[in-house]
């Protein structure tokens, strides 16, 4: 039943008009810049994951009540290993709000976990299209690259997600100059 009503008002309410829209995020590109900027500048690895997990903050905070509920409801069914409600539930938010960076980026998590790694990536170019800088998606794509059998394109994402965050955990995978 509660699927049920998850599919009448995320999917259908807005295909009849009779829903909501997303609202436009209100625009914070200083702030943005700002975290970005305190990350890249981070001296060592405490202080890294603390500029991370403030951009992180940044990334989870949805266009309106609606849309957050969907996030962290998607995301405890991900917690919950409950795969198929998650995919579910993030695909009305990204229905909901398509130009939510973060909502792509909890999909192809899911997806990822899915083992579908083609759908995980076209998640995450929307995320990148949305958010270039989002070091998680671009972590996400080296992963689901490697999955794929693509070790030079993985390492190139794996590269690009450390332009951005110097401190990331997967910066482990490039191990001594080899190929991931």
């Amino acid at each position: 039943m509660k699927r049920l009503l998850t599919f009448v008002f995320v999917l259908v309410l807005p295909v009849l008009g009779l829903a909501q829209t997303c609202p436009e995020q209100m625009p914070r590109a200083d702030e943005r810049t700002s975290l970005l900027k305190d990350l890249a500048a981070s001296p060592d690895l405490m202080s890294g994951q603390q500029a991370a997990n403030r951009l992180w903050e940044f990334w989870m905070d949805a266009p309106d009540e609606k849309a957050q509920n969907m996030l962290q409801n998607g995301m405890s069914r991900r917690t919950e290993f409950d795969l198929e409600e998650a995919e579910f539930i993030l695909d009305g938010l990204v229905s909901y709000c398509p130009n939510y960076a973060e909502g792509w980026n909890q999909r192809a998590f899911v997806r990822f976990l899915r083992d579908d790694f083609e759908g995980s990536l076209r998640d995450i170019e929307a995320v990148l299209a949305l958010e270039p800088a989002h070091f998680g998606a671009l972590s996400g794509k080296a992963l689901a690259l490697m999955k794929q059998g693509k070790p030079g394109l993985a390492k190139l994402a794996t590269l690009q997600a450390i332009e951005v965050h110097p401190w990331l955990n997967e910066r482990t995978l490039l191990g001594d100059g080899e190929d991931i």
